[in-house]
């Protein structure tokens, strides 16, 4: 089946992208601009991606904790010397240009959280790392050794389950015990040390010259995708000056 658009892009030149727009996001200091990017950013996910709707809400949920609390940071600890009471919280008064200020942070929180999910449930983390071996020649050592924290993460997830269960049968656990996390590190340490093992009994080595079953390149469309998102950022921080 054909992969949309986005999931066909290079993973390093969309993160590349997703960097560069960061980073000019943070030149500007403007409600309407980062409404518009968390706008562009759902927009593209919903429109030329298989993300679920589901999933992004899900993600979307600490997001929004996040931006309520730094709303109120905003509200109650500017210092912007603004007229305008508007009322008060306790003994904080809220004026204009703290409601302001407390707006474009929550709002710029939820704009960077755009821009990662554009980036993060459109890329194959195994794509993203072969990507970075084959586009800016990441030692192999790194990248075997994230996709192996990758992969082992749904079985750390449910060896601290089953922790959980065995301890609890034992009568001998509380909500807040800490022993299944440490049964769960001991055992993430001991399948390190195996794979770790596994690979040298496999000829692994960073000497000599490698090849590669998948290889990843970069196209002259994955360098268009790059230069247009770069200018569309740029037109849009001209478009909302600060």
């Amino acid at each position: 089946m054909t992969k949309p658009c986005l999931e066909n892009v290079n993973p390093f030149c969309k993160a590349l992208a997703v960097v560069i727009s960061a980073i000019l996001l943070s030149f500007r200091y403007s409600v309407w601009l980062n409404v518009l990017v968390l706008a562009v950013s759902l927009g593209a996910v919903l429109l030329f991606s298989r993300a679920s709707k589901k999933k992004i809400l899900l993600l979307f949920l600490p997001v929004l904790l996040l931006a309520t609390g730094f709303l109120g940071t905003g509200l109650l600890y500017s210092d912007t010397g603004a007229s305008g009471y508007t009322g008060g919280i306790g003994t904080a008064a809220m004026s204009i240009g703290s409601f302001y200020n407390g707006l474009q942070l929550a709002t710029r929180i939820f704009a960077f959280a755009g821009l990662g999910i554009l980036f993060s449930l459109t890329t194959s983390a195994q794509e993203f790392i072969v990507s970075l071996q084959c586009q800016v020649k990441l030692p192999p050592k790194f990248a075997y050794g994230i996709l192996a924290a990758v992969h082992l993460l749904p079985n750390i997830q449910k060896e601290y389950w089953n922790a959980r269960q065995a301890i609890r049968v034992r009568g001998v656990s509380s909500p807040l015990s800490l022993k299944p996390v440490f049964i769960m590190f001991v055992n993430a340490v001991r399948w390190s040390e195996c794979l770790a093992m596994a690979m040298q009994s496999k000829g692994f080595s960073e000497e000599g010259e490698r090849t590669y079953y998948h290889q990843i390149t970069v196209d002259k469309w994955d360098i268009v995708f790059t230069i247009a998102v770069c200018l569309l950022m740029v037109a849009m921080v001209f478009l909302f000056p600060q």
